[in-house]
Parts: C-alpha cells; structure tokens; sequence
C-alpha cells in the first residue's frame, strides 16, 4: 500500500470509531494519536528538508533542527 494517511483522514477515522464498538476504544484512539503524530511530524521533516535547498542561512538552521529533533 504506497498510499499515506494524512491528517484529515484520521479525523475522518476518529469520527468512524463511534460506530465500530466491538473495537477496544482506547487503543483504537492509541494508534490514531500516533498516526497523527507521525504524519505531523513527517510534514514537519518535509518543511525542514525543502529548506536545506535555500540559502546557506536557511541550510544552517534546517541543518541545526535536524540535529537537534535527532537528539530527542
């Protein structure tokens, strides 16, 4: 499956859970919380990663975020 989530979808899967009980909520709400994240944070890599093409100012602070998200 090539296709990805992005944010709007798993909005769309949240307002879903209601109707799919037999399903245990709170890890269901789990893996959409995470989902989120990770889609929030790839958005965040692709926005610093674009930057590394700009000027050497831009390439230094791109390059210092990345460092310091690596470190976390």
């Amino acid at each position: 499956m090539d296709r990805r989530l992005i944010v709007t979808e798993i909005g769309r899967l949240r307002r879903s859970l209601a109707m799919a009980p037999t399903l245990p909520a709170d890890e269901v709400r789990w893996v959409l919380d995470e989902a989120e994240r990770l889609v929030r944070d790839r958005e965040h890599l692709c926005e610093i990663t674009r930057r590394l093409a700009g000027p050497w100012s831009d390439v230094r602070s791109a390059l210092n975020e990345l460092h310091r998200l690596a470190g976390d």
